[in-house]
Protein backbone atom coordinates (compact mmCIF):
# COMPACT_ATOMS: atom_id res chain seq x y z
CA UNK A 1 0.00 0.00 0.00
CA UNK A 2 1.12 3.70 0.10
CA UNK A 3 2.76 4.78 3.00
CA UNK A 4 0.61 7.14 5.16
CA UNK A 5 3.06 10.00 5.05
CA UNK A 6 2.45 9.68 1.27
CA UNK A 7 -1.50 9.74 1.59
CA UNK A 8 -3.39 12.87 -0.13
CA UNK A 9 -7.12 13.53 0.47
CA UNK A 10 -9.74 14.85 -1.72
CA UNK A 11 -11.11 17.77 0.39
CA UNK A 12 -14.45 18.79 -2.09
CA UNK A 13 -15.23 19.35 -5.25
CA UNK A 14 -17.41 21.36 -7.35
CA UNK A 15 -18.71 21.86 -11.11
CA UNK A 16 -20.14 24.96 -12.49
CA UNK A 17 -21.22 25.86 -16.13
CA UNK A 18 -21.83 29.51 -17.72
CA UNK A 19 -23.61 30.04 -20.35
CA UNK A 20 -21.99 29.13 -24.42
CA UNK A 21 -23.59 31.78 -25.69
CA UNK A 22 -21.07 34.49 -25.81
CA UNK A 23 -23.46 37.05 -27.30
CA UNK A 24 -25.62 36.69 -23.66
CA UNK A 25 -22.55 36.74 -21.15
CA UNK A 26 -23.16 39.31 -18.79
CA UNK A 27 -19.75 40.44 -19.29
CA UNK A 28 -17.24 38.93 -21.71
CA UNK A 29 -14.48 39.17 -19.35
CA UNK A 30 -16.15 37.33 -16.19
CA UNK A 31 -17.22 33.70 -15.55
CA UNK A 32 -19.84 34.06 -12.84
CA UNK A 33 -20.40 30.45 -12.33
CA UNK A 34 -16.50 29.83 -11.66
CA UNK A 35 -16.71 32.39 -9.22
CA UNK A 36 -19.68 30.17 -7.28
CA UNK A 37 -17.82 26.60 -7.68
CA UNK A 38 -15.12 28.29 -6.18
CA UNK A 39 -16.70 29.98 -3.53
CA UNK A 40 -18.87 26.67 -2.46
CA UNK A 41 -15.52 24.23 -2.86
CA UNK A 42 -13.87 26.71 -0.64
CA UNK A 43 -16.80 26.51 1.81
CA UNK A 44 -17.43 22.39 1.82
CA UNK A 45 -13.92 22.52 2.81
CA UNK A 46 -14.43 24.98 5.73
CA UNK A 47 -11.38 27.09 4.14
CA UNK A 48 -10.35 29.86 2.23
CA UNK A 49 -8.26 31.13 0.08
CA UNK A 50 -5.45 32.13 2.21
CA UNK A 51 -5.61 28.83 3.61
CA UNK A 52 -3.87 27.32 0.00
CA UNK A 53 -0.45 26.50 -0.12
CA UNK A 54 -0.46 25.74 -3.45
CA UNK A 55 -2.80 26.49 -7.12
CA UNK A 56 -3.24 25.21 -10.51
CA UNK A 57 -5.42 27.42 -12.37
CA UNK A 58 -6.32 26.07 -16.25
CA UNK A 59 -3.99 27.75 -18.14
CA UNK A 60 -5.10 27.39 -22.26
CA UNK A 61 -4.60 31.32 -22.64
CA UNK A 62 -3.01 33.98 -19.88
CA UNK A 63 -7.01 35.67 -20.87
CA UNK A 64 -8.19 32.12 -18.89
CA UNK A 65 -5.53 32.64 -15.77
CA UNK A 66 -6.68 35.90 -15.60
CA UNK A 67 -10.12 35.54 -15.25
CA UNK A 68 -10.24 32.94 -13.18
CA UNK A 69 -7.94 34.34 -10.83
CA UNK A 70 -10.36 37.22 -10.73
CA UNK A 71 -13.24 34.97 -10.34
CA UNK A 72 -11.23 33.03 -7.44
CA UNK A 73 -9.77 35.83 -5.32
CA UNK A 74 -6.65 34.83 -5.75
CA UNK A 75 -4.04 36.98 -6.41
CA UNK A 76 -0.68 37.13 -9.20
CA UNK A 77 1.76 37.63 -6.12
CA UNK A 78 1.83 34.02 -5.94
CA UNK A 79 2.66 30.78 -8.00
CA UNK A 80 -0.55 29.50 -10.11
CA UNK A 81 0.83 26.14 -11.41
CA UNK A 82 2.19 23.01 -10.21
CA UNK A 83 3.01 22.00 -13.46
CA UNK A 84 4.38 25.01 -15.40
CA UNK A 85 0.66 25.84 -17.16
CA UNK A 86 -0.78 23.89 -19.98
CA UNK A 87 1.76 25.33 -22.48
CA UNK A 88 4.36 23.39 -21.18
CA UNK A 89 2.79 20.33 -19.64
CA UNK A 90 1.72 18.81 -23.02
CA UNK A 91 -0.56 21.94 -24.65
CA UNK A 92 -4.57 20.82 -25.47
CA UNK A 93 -6.36 17.59 -25.73
CA UNK A 94 -3.52 15.81 -23.09
CA UNK A 95 -5.69 15.53 -20.32
CA UNK A 96 -4.10 18.50 -19.02
CA UNK A 97 -6.21 18.69 -15.56
CA UNK A 98 -5.61 14.87 -15.11
CA UNK A 99 -2.00 15.71 -14.90
CA UNK A 100 -2.68 18.40 -13.18
CA UNK A 101 -4.14 16.42 -9.90
CA UNK A 102 -1.14 13.89 -10.24
CA UNK A 103 1.28 16.82 -10.12
CA UNK A 104 -0.56 18.41 -7.15
CA UNK A 105 -0.47 14.98 -5.13
CA UNK A 106 3.29 14.96 -5.88
CA UNK A 107 3.66 18.75 -5.05
CA UNK A 108 1.52 18.17 -1.88
CA UNK A 109 3.31 14.74 -1.07
CA UNK A 110 6.90 17.11 -0.81
CA UNK A 111 5.17 20.35 0.79
CA UNK A 112 2.33 19.43 2.57
CA UNK A 113 -0.30 21.71 2.80
CA UNK A 114 -3.81 22.60 1.04
CA UNK A 115 -3.99 22.11 -2.39
CA UNK A 116 -6.66 23.87 -5.14
CA UNK A 117 -6.71 22.52 -8.63
CA UNK A 118 -9.19 24.14 -11.40
CA UNK A 119 -9.99 22.94 -14.75
CA UNK A 120 -11.72 24.20 -17.89
CA UNK A 121 -13.57 23.63 -20.94
CA UNK A 122 -14.82 25.96 -23.74
CA UNK A 123 -15.17 29.23 -23.60
CA UNK A 124 -14.07 29.68 -20.04
CA UNK A 125 -17.62 27.66 -20.28
CA UNK A 126 -17.08 24.73 -17.77
CA UNK A 127 -16.23 24.62 -14.60
CA UNK A 128 -14.78 22.18 -11.83
CA UNK A 129 -12.50 22.22 -8.75
CA UNK A 130 -10.96 20.20 -6.60
CA UNK A 131 -9.68 20.92 -3.12
CA UNK A 132 -6.62 18.49 -1.83
CA UNK A 133 -4.79 17.95 1.60
CA UNK A 134 -2.38 16.13 3.04
CA UNK A 135 -4.48 15.36 6.03
CA UNK A 136 -8.16 14.31 6.15
CA UNK A 137 -10.62 16.79 5.42
CA UNK A 138 -11.54 18.83 8.64
CA UNK A 139 -14.92 20.06 7.56
CA UNK A 140 -17.01 16.75 7.57
CA UNK A 141 -16.52 13.75 4.70
CA UNK A 142 -15.71 15.17 0.60
CA UNK A 143 -18.71 16.54 -0.42
CA UNK A 144 -19.39 17.51 -4.00
CA UNK A 145 -21.16 20.38 -5.28
CA UNK A 146 -22.87 21.55 -8.58
CA UNK A 147 -23.94 25.23 -8.94
CA UNK A 148 -25.81 24.64 -12.18
CA UNK A 149 -28.99 25.92 -10.54
CA UNK A 150 -27.14 29.38 -9.09
CA UNK A 151 -25.66 29.78 -12.19
CA UNK A 152 -28.64 29.67 -13.90
CA UNK A 153 -30.46 32.30 -11.97
CA UNK A 154 -27.27 34.93 -12.86
CA UNK A 155 -28.57 37.14 -15.36
CA UNK A 156 -27.86 37.87 -19.14
CA UNK A 157 -27.46 40.17 -21.47
CA UNK A 158 -29.62 40.08 -24.38
CA UNK A 159 -28.33 40.43 -27.88
CA UNK A 160 -29.20 42.10 -31.06
CA UNK A 161 -28.32 41.06 -34.17
CA UNK A 162 -29.85 42.68 -36.48
CA UNK A 163 -29.38 46.11 -35.27
CA UNK A 164 -27.19 48.97 -36.90
CA UNK A 165 -26.13 52.41 -35.46
CA UNK A 166 -24.80 54.02 -32.41
CA UNK A 167 -22.80 51.38 -30.14
CA UNK A 168 -20.14 51.45 -27.82
CA UNK A 169 -17.08 48.92 -27.96
CA UNK A 170 -17.18 46.61 -25.15
CA UNK A 171 -14.21 44.44 -26.32
CA UNK A 172 -12.44 43.50 -29.37
CA UNK A 173 -9.61 41.45 -31.05
CA UNK A 174 -7.45 42.64 -33.81
CA UNK A 175 -6.53 39.93 -35.77
CA UNK A 176 -3.56 39.64 -38.05
CA UNK A 177 -1.82 37.67 -40.65
CA UNK A 178 1.22 35.51 -41.08
CA UNK A 179 3.35 38.65 -42.05
CA UNK A 180 2.63 40.35 -38.69
CA UNK A 181 0.18 43.40 -39.96
CA UNK A 182 -3.26 43.19 -38.90
CA UNK A 183 -5.72 42.08 -41.30
CA UNK A 184 -9.43 42.61 -39.35
CA UNK A 185 -10.94 43.34 -35.85
CA UNK A 186 -13.53 41.74 -33.92
CA UNK A 187 -15.43 43.86 -31.70
CA UNK A 188 -18.27 43.61 -29.06
CA UNK A 189 -20.24 46.80 -28.55
CA UNK A 190 -23.86 47.95 -26.56
CA UNK A 191 -26.11 49.80 -28.01
CA UNK A 192 -28.47 52.25 -26.17
CA UNK A 193 -30.79 49.16 -25.07
CA UNK A 194 -27.55 47.56 -23.18
CA UNK A 195 -28.25 45.07 -25.53
CA UNK A 196 -24.87 43.11 -27.48
CA UNK A 197 -24.29 43.29 -30.58
CA UNK A 198 -20.98 41.90 -33.16
CA UNK A 199 -19.06 43.81 -35.73
CA UNK A 200 -15.93 43.99 -38.14
CA UNK A 201 -13.74 46.59 -39.49
CA UNK A 202 -10.67 45.85 -42.43
CA UNK A 203 -10.23 49.58 -42.58
CA UNK A 204 -6.34 50.19 -41.94
CA UNK A 205 -6.40 53.24 -39.73
CA UNK A 206 -9.22 51.83 -37.69
CA UNK A 207 -7.31 48.41 -36.75
CA UNK A 208 -3.58 50.46 -36.40
CA UNK A 209 -5.60 52.78 -33.75
CA UNK A 210 -6.93 49.33 -32.00
CA UNK A 211 -3.71 48.56 -32.01
CA UNK A 212 -1.78 51.72 -30.44
CA UNK A 213 -4.16 52.61 -27.93
CA UNK A 214 -7.07 51.14 -25.77
CA UNK A 215 -10.75 51.54 -27.53
CA UNK A 216 -13.15 49.73 -24.88
CA UNK A 217 -15.88 52.90 -24.33
CA UNK A 218 -15.35 54.03 -27.18
CA UNK A 219 -18.52 55.29 -29.79
CA UNK A 220 -18.70 53.71 -32.83
CA UNK A 221 -21.40 53.62 -35.53
CA UNK A 222 -22.31 49.76 -36.33
CA UNK A 223 -23.63 49.88 -40.49
CA UNK A 224 -26.59 47.47 -41.89
CA UNK A 225 -23.69 44.84 -42.98
CA UNK A 226 -21.94 44.55 -39.47
CA UNK A 227 -19.02 47.26 -40.46
CA UNK A 228 -18.41 49.50 -38.01
CA UNK A 229 -16.68 53.07 -38.30
CA UNK A 230 -15.47 55.54 -34.72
Amino acid sequence: GVPRDRWVFPWSGSVGLDTNRLSNRWELHRAPALRLAGRRALEAAGVGVDDLAHVDLYSCFPSSVQISSAELGIGHDRPLTVTGGLTFAGGPFNNYSGQAIAAMVARLRDEPGLGFVHANGGYATKHAIGVYGTDPPTNGPFRWLDVAEEAACLPARAADPGYAGPATIEGYSVMHGRDGSPTHALVALRNAADARVWGTSRDAATLDAMTAGEHVGVDAELSPDGLIAL
